[in-house]
């Protein structure tokens, strides 16, 4: 017992590692948090497919948030990122754990996290690394614009029109 604490008192850098690692360690095994939203998590690459299908035939826009538990930006972005589903109603949002999905990671050819991708069909329109959340604002505006109020209006009077 006295060599070990001998170590500790002569070693505390490695000391000091090593309850980093171990601290993160503990904090990358804790349960992702559930930030609301209309996210869709993807597990395996059949789901991603079948997600893509899905967004293909309803002709929708696919936001896909490709993040790891242990990513600090890919925490940050997450609430935000949730919050955009609701207001960007017109698109499907996903998210994939990269660490759990690695095939989808490979096909998505995610290198850093988080990544961002939108896509129409089978087409990747535009990605977006790191959290940059004006960024992914931009790209979401320009390739989904939120309706207008105006356009909730005309849609509302349109419907009345045609219910007579």
């Amino acid at each position: 017992m006295l060599a070990l604490w001998e170590f500790v008192c002569n070693n505390p850098l490695i000391v000091a590692l090593l309850l980093y690692l171990l601290y993160k360690r503990y904090k990358s095994r804790q349960p992702w948090p559930d930030y609301g939203g209309v996210v869709t998590s993807v597990h395996s690459l059949a789901e991603w497919t079948a997600l893509k299908e899905e967004s293909s035939s309803a002709s929708k826009l696919l936001v896909v948030d490709c993040y790891a538990t242990w990513c600090p930006p890919c925490k940050a972005a997450a609430g935000p990122y949730a919050r955009m589903s609701e207001e960007f109603g017109s698109c499907i949002f996903s998210k994939v754990n990269v660490d759990e999905a690695r095939d989808v990671a490979r096909e998505l050819n995610v290198t850093a996290m988080p990544t961002f991708k939108l896509f129409r069909g089978d087409s990747e329109l535009a990605a977006c690394q790191g959290w940059r959340e004006q960024h992914l604002r931009e790209l979401l505006a320009k390739h989904a614009p939120v309706p207008s109020k105006e356009d909730d209006a005309a849609h509302d009077l349109a419907g009345f029109a045609d219910a007579d």
